[in-house]
This record gives C-alpha cells, structure tokens and sequence, in this order.
C-alpha cells in the first residue's frame, strides 16, 4: 500500500475551515466535558476571537503515524480499512460535521461498516484517566457514529513514549447517549455561535480571558452579592490557614519521630520519606550584582491580573 503521508497535515484553510462547524474532537469541549478545552475558549476559536494552531510536533506526528496504525489494527483485527476522504454532516444541521480516520469495511465478525477512531498519547495522561481512555474520545466516537449512521466503532492508541500499541477497543452505538448530547451540541451552537455570546467561565484562565486588563483607577461598588462572595471568601482563607498551622505541626511532630531515618514505614509500606535532596538555584541576586547587563538582557517582562484579599 503506497501512503502519502503530507497529505495527512491540515492545512491552514483546513484549520479555518473548522471555524464553521462543530467536529467530533470538539465535542466534549463545547458540552463541558474536556479537562484540555472549555466551552469558552472552544466558542473563542469558532468565532475568530483567538487563532487556532495550525500545527505541532505531536500533532504532526500524529498524522503522519495515522497510516501505519490504520495498517497496525488491520494486523491485530483481521477487519479491513480504508480512508474516506469526505466529511460527514447532519442531515438537519449542517454546522454538526466529522472527518472519521478510516471506515471499517463490512465482514463476517460484524453487520456493516464501522468507524477506527485513531489516537496517539503517552503514558502520563493515561495515568491521569479515570477509565482506560480519555472520556473525550467515547464523546468523539458516538459523534461519528450519529453522523454515519453506523452501529458500532473501535478506538485504537498509541503510546507515544512507550512504544506501546493498546489493543483496540470495541464500542457500540449508545442511542440515548448520541440522542442526548446531539441535542445539547445544537442548543450550545444556537446558543452562542449564532447569537455570538460567551459561554460563562468555568475556571481561573476563563476569567482571564474575558477581562485580561484592570481599568487603572478604576474600582467597583460592592453588592450583597459580591460582598457575601468576598466574606465566604474569608473565611474559607481563615480555615484554610489553621489547616495548614495544624498540617505544619504534624509534620514537626513526625519528623521528630523519623529522627536520623530515611523513612517511616508499616508492612513494608512506606508511609513517609525524608529523604536527603540536593537542589541547584540560580542566585539571582549574585546575578545582577556582577553581570547586571548580562541580567538585564535575559530578563522577560509578564504582565497579568494579582488577585489580593484585602
């Protein structure tokens, strides 16, 4: 089989091209189900507001590693794949589209063609999962699923660190699940790409992104709202302050306990470590002292919002 694999690397067109629609991969982000992407900074990219990126080196090899895993899941299945080079769309909502990475061709073990859903990771984020795959790819599956109508897909990974091929997962069509977030996925771009409004924040960096500069000398009358939102504040800072006066004196007590010990152990489990660590800092204050130019020319300046209790 003859692969050309620059053929697999989006392109800038493609990449704008997305503005328009709501793809597969986007899903979880836009129903509040990604850990990687809000439904905010989601809608900040579909309307042009910040610049998608076009292109990384893992992305990259992704792409590029995408032929040889189609082959790779051939070897393990014994199903036949191939490349559809055309996009699915909702017959109803043509803002609701999914470029699947191969069609599974019919065969003996199943009814009807299917979807391979293709991934590269590496072990850390895996680790971090609750399941054994990130939920955002069972939202990215069905999505594909809805679209072509088919009853069931696999997705298959690779760890990019490890070498490690997983073996492929076998996923049926969850009606109630594609019936449910479907209907969800078009209120959220009636909602706010058509009325071009924000989703709320969800998180610290939303916020930031919403109102990155403070109006210089300007300041906010407080309400009962924001006044009860400032002392509930307070006091979870005051409770939060006598844990870690409690926490500190545990620890004292312990390391009283360790003494001359490496660590503090039960049934051969170690419950602490107090290791010996050697650590190597810039001392910056040496620094500027005799080379302060030098310091001065690799110094970076940041600017962003410090939020302080008063």
């Amino acid at each position: 089989m003859t692969m050309t694999y620059a053929s697999n690397i989006p392109t800038k067109e493609w990449v704008h091209a997305r503005q328009t629609y709501l793809g597969g991969s986007e899903l979880a982000a836009a129903l509040g189900k990604s850990p990687y992407q809000t439904p905010l900074q989601l809608w900040m990219l579909k309307t042009g507001r910040s610049e998608p990126f076009l292109s990384t080196p893992i992305t990259e090899f992704g792409h590029l590693f995408e032929p040889i895993m189609a082959e790779k899941f051939t070897e393990l299945t014994g199903l036949r794949v191939r490349k559809i080079s055309d996009a699915y769309e909702h017959p109803g909502h043509s803002f609701l589209r999914g470029n699947i990475d191969r069609q599974i061709v019919s065969s003996d073990r199943h009814d009807g063609p299917g979807v391979l859903e293709i991934k590269t990771t590496n072990s850390y984020r895996l680790k971090n999962e609750q399941g054994a795959y990130p939920r955002s790819w069972y939202y990215q599956l069905q999505h594909y699923l809805m679209l072509t109508g088919y009853e069931y897909g696999y997705i298959f990974f690779f760890e990019r660190d490890t070498g490690i091929f997983h073996d492929p997962i076998y996923i049926e069509r969850d009606e109630p699940f594609i019936e449910q977030n479907t209907q969800l996925a078009i209120n959220w771009w009636r909602r706010y790409i058509v009325t071009d409004t924000p989703p709320d924040p969800v998180n610290h960096e939303d916020v930031l992104i919403l109102y990155p500069d403070a109006q210089e000398g300007t300041s906010l009358e407080a309400n009962p709202q924001s006044y009860a939102y400032y002392k509930r504040l307070k006091n979870v800072r005051s409770r939060m302050d006598e844990l870690k006066e409690h926490e500190s004196a545990l620890q004292l007590l312990l390391k009283q306990e360790i003494g001359d010990y490496e660590r503090l152990s039960l049934a051969d489990r170690d419950l602490i470590t107090w290791k010996n660590q050697v650590t190597n800092r810039l001392d910056t204050k040496a620094l500027k002292k005799d080379h302060p130019s030098l310091c001065e020319q690799y110094t970076k300046q940041t600017e962003t919002r410090r939020f302080t209790i008063k």
